[in-house]
């Protein structure tokens, strides 16, 4: 229990931001000369997505061929690379954390997944199965009940029936046991008549033999403010003092351990992790929850381990 707990407070260390790897305006290496976001190049670009060490490459040049030259390419030897959640100059689609600059934690396993985003950064065979910074429109596979969109790099909610629990979920691509659902929110406004009000992550098995879900949320339930992650099985809650707050910036994390579901929340000077028992299925699709609140979500990570 205690290792789950610590592993998903890992996971709650997170930043966002957006920077190229841009070129230096006087001094600095010249092409094919070791470089690094301090050491930038002078008349060239630093390729920061490797393989090997970054070294200066042309910045009008295109290594991978996908359109984008490389001086406006997060990721120069894979295609894509738009964007860079972190602001660390390595693109979300090539970034083996995407949700935490330097000094994330380096891969100490093997599976190419960096901590924070790595649930288990002793245990192979972790890998990031999705990745949206929500820099585009929805994608039109996705599940959404509710009133979803995507504008300004944000996945927004906005609630307008009390009543109503909204879904933005995605389908799983890997059958696991173990996962870990990520996300960072802010909330704007709770719906006018609400007597529960909640903002978190899901992860749902929806095959034929039933429905069973787990949700990680902050919640405010009759005037109180609490992480809560509920199953059909088990429920755990933590007091909070403020989940709500149009200032504030939370990061919560669910994690799925065969029969366990964990959840962290990290809330402006507060963070806590709650732990209850779970139906112990495959979950078949995960992503976003939202209740009589209007939220905007900044992404959604999903790291998975085969059964």
């Amino acid at each position: 229990m205690l290792v789950i707990l610590a592993a998903v407070r890992a996971l709650v260390l997170s930043g966002v931001g957006l920077a190229l790897s841009a070129c230096s305006p006087s001094g600095g290496p010249g092409l094919g000369d070791p470089c690094s976001l301090d050491n930038p190049c002078e008349a060239s670009v630093c390729n920061l997505s490797g393989p090997g060490d970054p070294v200066c490459v042309e910045s009008d040049g295109d290594l991978d061929g996908d359109g984008l030259p490389n001086k406006s390419d997060f990721c120069n030897q894979r295609a894509g690379g738009m964007y860079d959640e972190d602001g660390d100059g390595v693109g979300d689609e090539c970034d083996r954390c995407p949700i935490a600059p330097p000094p994330a934690r380096k891969d100490t396993d093997t599976d190419e997944v960096d901590s924070p985003c790595d649930p288990e950064p002793s245990i192979d065979g972790n890998r990031i199965t999705l990745f949206d910074g929500f820099n585009g429109p929805l994608p039109g596979s996705w599940r959404k009940e509710g009133t979803w969109e995507a504008r300004g790099g944000e996945a927004i909610f906005t609630g307008t029936d009390p009543n109503q629990v909204a879904i933005l979920t995605v389908q799983l691509g890997l059958s696991s046991r173990h996962m870990a659902v990520q996300a960072s929110y802010r909330t704007d406004q709770i719906t006018a008549g609400a007597t529960q009000s909640l903002a978190g992550v899901v992860s749902i098995d929806r095959r034929p033999a039933g429905v069973t879900t787990v949700s990680c949320s902050g919640a405010r339930i009759g005037g109180m403010d609490s992480l809560v992650v509920d199953s059909s099985v088990g429920n755990a809650t933590k007091p909070f003092a403020n989940l709500f707050d149009p200032g504030g910036l939370y990061r919560i994390a669910q994690l799925i351990d065969n029969a366990m579901g964990a959840c962290a929340l990290n809330a402006n000077t507060q963070d806590g992790a709650v732990s209850a028992a779970t139906p112990g299925e495959t979950p078949t699709e995960a992503g976003l929850t939202a209740r009589a609140v209007n939220v905007r979500f900044q992404y959604l990570l999903l790291v998975q381990r085969p059964n």
